[in-house]
């Protein structure tokens, strides 16, 4: 974490604020509880292996852009 500020020339005492990608344990253990946006991977894995099915008896199609919804949920670690 510390790398990624110093590249980012972000002021060590600056307020930052984290946020968590599907609700992972890490999410609960630390002393705050981090925000989390959590992605339908049920969804998402039932469209790639579509995606994947139609591509093997269509070759030829474009692969389509496929947007998804998630759940943001708002803790502590986004200043709560």
């Amino acid at each position: 974490m510390q790398l990624i500020l110093l590249n980012q020339r972000v002021n060590p005492k600056q307020k930052l604020f984290t946020i968590n990608l599907d609700d992972t344990d890490c999410a609960y253990i630390l002393s705050t509880l981090l925000s989390t946006y959590k992605q339908p991977l049920v969804s998402i894995a039932l469209i790639v292996v579509e995606t994947l099915i139609q591509q093997i008896h269509y070759p030829t199609l474009s692969i389509p852009t496929i947007y998804v919804n998630g759940e943001l949920v708002i803790r502590a670690s986004s200043g709560t």
